[in-house]
């Protein structure tokens, strides 16, 4: 993913609101976050793990979310939001990540 200057990490009101809707949001979580964590989950074990490649895959999500938050309430964030979000849900996520079974 080409990285613009407006992707930075800026915790906001706004950047936590999208974070709180992503992570509570049943559908999102089944159809983009679970596969995100079990793909990061393969790569983890194998050694190949990389969080600047995690925070790609988790700023695909939260644009996601930010999609499904504008056709709930009609309103899309920023870039800087989403980026942001995107480095708080690789953060949350990774106790799932590195859980190993048994």
């Amino acid at each position: 993913m080409k990285h613009t200057k407006s992707m930075i990490y800026k915790p906001t009101e706004e950047s936590r609101e999208l974070f709180l809707y992503a992570t509570n949001d049943g559908g999102l979580y089944r159809q983009r976050i679970t596969p995100i964590i079990e793909n990061l989950k393969k790569k983890y074990n194998r050694g190949t793990y990389d969080s600047e490649k995690a925070i790609d895959l988790w700023y695909y999500a939260a644009t996601d979310a930010s999609e499904r938050y504008n056709r709930d309430f009609g309103y899309k964030f920023n870039v800087t939001a989403r980026y942001t979000v995107a480095v708080e849900m690789e953060r949350y996520y990774m106790d799932e990540i590195t859980y190993k079974e048994g």
